[in-house]
């Protein structure tokens, strides 16, 4: 595609023909009270109706997307922890890739000492070494509770296994350093990228949410010019760049928008809606 990303409510001159939808959670497809709008829900609703598989891509933990797929009554795998975990709604595990243990150790060991919000996700289990303000209110968006335990090092080494996903809490400046610093020490050992300019996600190189999407349409057929992702920030990417309609938010990051497809509304103005009723539907 040439030119500048055509944004709603321009329209392609032809309708695509989507048969897989993938929908990032936060800043996408809920609004910033966190919840799925009614006339949203209708339009998912009307996608699977004419034979579109819908699913979840997010970097939130299992646990935490599920409420969601079940509100919407999918019963597809659900792309989780940026793809290193994709299960089904009734917990059925389709591939999990955590890092090694021994990498987990020392990736904790470099990012302890920065003494940030350090969070570690184990078996859809998160922990913590102490509460802190930051800790809290991401409980709070979440919903889930948090482990609290004296060392996460200590755990770690103690474990059978390592994490699925290790994140950062921190200011924006941070974070980018942190990022920064993370390329230099780790290089191609971890995938560090920001789902919000206050929260680094950390997971192995090799997963992703454009990689578990991949594997997905390929499982059911399904041509890359027919998958659409809708997401708005730096974790939405790869799979964005995948998609034959990579689908950015307009309350995206500007990274994200460049490489996007389309561009839709808001999540407050009901952007997920506006690109299904205008793409997808008949």
């Amino acid at each position: 595609m040439t030119g500048k990303t055509p944004a709603y409510p321009v329209l392609p001159d032809e309708k695509p023909d989507i048969r897989l939808l993938a929908l990032d959670l936060d800043d996408s497809l809920l609004t910033d009270a966190l919840v799925i709008t009614p006339r949203t829900k209708k339009a998912i609703q009307a996608a699977r109706a004419q034979g579109v598989t819908v699913t979840l891509a997010t970097g939130r933990m299992f646990q935490s997307a599920l409420p969601y797929a079940r509100e919407l009554e999918l019963e597809v795998p659900l792309i989780t922890y940026q793809g290193a975990l994709v299960c089904m709604p009734d917990g059925r595990i389709i591939s999990h890739q955590p890092f090694d243990r021994q990498l987990s150790i020392e990736l904790l060991e470099f990012l302890l000492p920065y003494g940030y919000q350090v969070n570690v996700y184990v078996k859809d289990e998160f922990y913590i070494e102490k509460s802190s303000p930051e800790a809290e209110v991401y409980r709070a968006r979440i919903r889930t509770n948090f482990h609290e335990v004296p060392s996460l090092t200590a755990m770690m080494a103690g474990g059978s296994e390592g994490a699925t996903k290790i994140a950062v809490i921190a200011g924006a400046e941070q974070i980018r350093e942190i990022t920064a610093a993370m390329q230099e020490r780790f290089g191609k050992k971890a995938l560090a990228v920001p789902s919000k300019p206050t929260f680094l996600e950390i997971n192995r190189p090799d997963t992703g949410k454009g990689v578990a999407l991949a594997v997905m349409a390929a499982g059911l057929g399904i041509e890359r010019r027919q998958v659409m992702a809708i997401g708005d920030s730096p974790n939405d990417l790869d799979m964005i760049e995948y998609a034959g309609w990579g689908v950015a938010m307009a309350n995206g990051e500007e990274s994200v928008k460049e490489k996007a497809r389309w561009i839709t509304a808001s999540n407050e103005e009901e952007g997920v809606a506006i690109a299904i009723e205008l793409l997808l539907l008949s």
